[in-house]
């Protein structure tokens, strides 16, 4: 293994330094303006704000360039096919008696459905109960057959001559 080359300076390899440069469309003051945003490695940034003719110069740092992005980009906006309503905004389809009228139809199949609800539970908590006795006792059934048949063929095979137990 070499230790040393004659005549040969060390090189000092430092990582590469990154210069970032881009741009993008704001809103400031309700105008569409283009900033331009230049990234030092040192993490100084140039931010040039304007539409052309009037241009603005800010110098900051990262956390300045953050505090731009979130006072100045327009947001996003999420195309739905349908509006949105509010669960809390309800329209109001009928108006004087007959909203009235509908209102308490309402309610009284609503308290209808309570009370039926609550019996229709303990029918069905009921039905669960039977199917479970009805399934443990064709298990105690089954395991009865089981043993039964397996005595049978234990007789079976003492009392057949030269099968017997070995």
């Amino acid at each position: 293994m070499v230790d040393s080359i004659n005549s040969v300076s060390t090189v000092n390899i430092r990582p590469p330094q990154e210069y970032a440069k881009y741009e993008y469309e704001v809103e400031i003051d309700g105008k569409k303006q283009m900033a331009c945003v230049e990234k030092t490695p040192n993490g100084r940034v140039t931010i040039k704000v304007g539409d052309g003719k009037d241009v603005k110069v800010i110098n900051t740092d990262v956390q300045g360039l953050m505090e731009f992005n979130k006072n100045y980009m327009p947001k996003d906006i999420l195309y739905n096919s349908k509006p949105i309503e509010q669960p809390n905004e309800q329209k109001e389809v009928y108006s004087g008696k007959l909203a009235q009228i509908m209102k308490n139809i309402a309610l009284a199949g609503m308290m209808i459905n309570g009370n039926r609800s609550n019996r229709d539970l303990q029918d069905f908590a009921n039905q669960q109960q039977i199917m479970q006795d009805n399934f443990n006792a064709m298990q105690m059934h089954q395991q009865a057959v089981d043993t039964a048949l397996q005595a049978h063929n234990t007789a079976v095979q003492m009392t057949t001559p030269g099968m017997g137990i070995v």
